[in-house]
C-alpha cells in the first residue's frame, strides 16, 4: 500500500473525510489512483477523475448508483462475481469495520465491457461520531504489471523445466551405477559417485524451489479472490500428522549434531493442502537444524480462536534484527559472519511465506544474533476465515 493510500484509508477510519469535504475533493480529484466513496447502502457518492479514465464511466453516469450495478463489478479470474457477498472487499470492510490489511488483486468491468486487473485497498468510512456511514476504495490498473510478472514466471518455469530433464537422467544413471547395475565399483569410485549423487539431489531441490517460486509468482497470491496456475488442494488435514512427519524426516540430521527436536502438539484438524503445509514446515525445520549447533529445537502447535498457531523455535545463530524485513524475499540470504556462506538458495523462506499466504495465514519471525529464532505461523482452521490472527500473549 502506498503512502497516499495509507493517508486516504487513515482519513476514512478517523472520520476526518466528512469533517472537511472541500479538502477531500481537492486532494482526491487530481491523483492518479481511482478513488470512490459509497454510502451505507453502497451507492456511489464520490468518483474521482482517475476512476473516469480507468473505467470509462463519467461521474455523472455513476453517482447515486450502487457500486455493484455493472460499475466495476469485481470478479475473480473465472468471472464469478464478488459483489453482494462477503467476498466483496469493500462490503466486508464495511461489515467488519476494519480496513483491508493488504491490497487485493481482482478483475473489474469497464464501460466498454472489457475487464482489467485492478489492485484495490478498502476501508470503512466513518462519521465524526465514529459510526460507519459508508466505505472508500482506492484502486489502480495493474494489468500490464501482471502481464510482465506472468511473462517472467513463464520464462523461469520454462528454463527450470529444461534443466530438470537432463538432471533426472544424470541422477538415474548415478543411482544405477551405485546399485551395481553396471558392474562392480571400487570404494574410491563409490565415494566420488555418492558425492555426485548428493550434488545432483541438491541441484534437483534447487530447481524444484525455482519452479515453485515461478508458480507462486505468476500472479499475486490471494486464493479467495483469484484462480491461479498454482492451486491449493484444500482438504481435511490432521496438522499433528503433518508436523510429526516433518520432524521424523529431520531426526537423523538433528541427532548427528547432538540436537533434540521437541514436539508439543494438540490434536489440530484444519482445512488446507497437506503437501504444501509439509513443504512449508519442512523448510522452517530444515533451517532450524542447519543453523543450530547446540541446544535444541521445538515445534509447538495449538488451536486458538479459530486459528492454528505453530511455533518453530531454535537456539541457533539467529538473524540480525535489521535483516528480518528482508528474509522472506526470494534469493535473499542473511549474513552471519560466514557461517551461512555458500549454504542455501535463499528461496526456502520465500516459499514458506507464499504457502502461508495462499492459505490465508500470517507468518512472524523474532530473532536476535546469537540467540536463536522463533518463527510463528498462523493458519485459519477453515479457508474462508479472515479474522485477525491471535497474537502471542505477552509472556506466553
Amino acid at each position: 500500500m502506498s503512502r497516499l493510500e495509507e493517508k486516504i484509508i487513515g482519513h476514512a477510519l478517523d472520520g476526518s473525510f466528512l469533517g472537511n469535504p472541500e479538502n477531500l475533493e481537492s486532494v482526491l480529484l487530481g491523483i492518479n489512483d481511482g478513488v470512490y466513496l459509497v454510502d451505507r447502502d453502497r451507492r456511489i457518492v464520490f468518483w474521482n477523475c482517475a476512476c473516469e479514465e480507468i473505467t470509462g464511466y463519467a461521474a455523472g453516469e455513476v453517482l447515486g448508483r450502487p457500486c455493484s450495478d455493472n460499475i466495476l463489478k469485481h470478479t475473480d479470474r473465472q468471472g464469478n462475481s464478488l459483489c453482494e457477498s462477503e467476498l466483496c472487499p469493500l462490503y466486508r470492510s464495511m461489515l467488519t469495520g476494519a480496513a483491508g490489511e493488504e491490497p487485493l488483486t481482482v478483475l473489474a468491468l469497464k464501460k466498454d465491457g472489457s475487464r482489467l486487473a485492478v489492485e484495490v485497498s478498502v476501508a470503512p468510512l466513518r462519521g465524526e461520531g465514529g459510526e460507519i456511514v459508508g466505505g472508500v476504495e482506492v484502486f489502480r490498473d495493474v494489468t500490464r504489471k501482471n502481464e510482465l510478472e506472468e511473462a517472467r514466471a513463464s520464462f523461469l518455469s520454462g528454463v527450470t523445466h529444461e534443466l530438470k530433464t537432463p538432471l533426472t537422467v544424470i541422477r538415474g544413471n548415478l543411482e544405477m551405477i551405485l546399485e551395481g547395475d553396471t558392474g562392480e565399483i571400487n570404494p574410491t569410485q563409490r565415494s566420488f559417485l555418492s558425492d555426485n549423487l548428493e550434488e545432483a539431489k541438491r541441484l534437483e531441490k534447487l530447481i524444484n524451489d525455482l519452479l515453485d517460486l515461478a508458480r507462486y509468482e505468476t500472479v499475486e497470491f490471494s486464493t479467495r479472490y483469484e484462480t491461479v496456475e498454482f492451486s491449493i488442494e484444500y482438504q481435511a488435514v490432521d496438522l499433528d500428522k503433518v508436523l510429526e512427519r516433518v520432524a521424523r524426516n529431520f531426526l537423523d540430521e538433528a541427532e548427528r549434531k547432538g540436537l533434540e527436536i521437541e514436539l508439543r502438539l494438540s490434536h489440530i484438524r484444519m482445512f488446507g493442502d497437506p503437501d504444501r503445509l509439509y513443504q512449508a514446515f519442512a523448510n522452517l525445520l530444515s533451517n532450524a537444524v542447519k543453523y543450530t549447533e547446540a541446544g535444541g529445537i521445538s515445534v509447538e502447535a495449538a488451536a486458538k480462536k479459530g486459528w492454528a498457531v505453530v511455533r518453530v523455535k531454535d537456539s541457533g545463530v539467529g538473524i540480525d534484527e535489521g535483516e528480518l524485513p528482508r528474509i522472506f524475499e526470494p534469493f535473499y540470504r542473511a549474513h552471519d559472519g560466514g557461517k551461512r556462506a555458500g549454504e542455501g538458495s535463499g528461496m526456502g523462506l520465500a516459499i514458506v511465506r507464499r504457502i502461508v499466504d495462499s492459505h490465508g495465514g500470517k507468518l512472524k519471525v523474532e530473532s536476535k544474533r546469537g540467540e536463536g529464532s522463533l518463527f510463528t505461523v498462523y493458519l485459519p482452521l477453515t479457508p474462508l476465515d479472515r479474522t485477525i490472527p491471535p497474537e502471542e500473549e505477552k509472556g506466553s
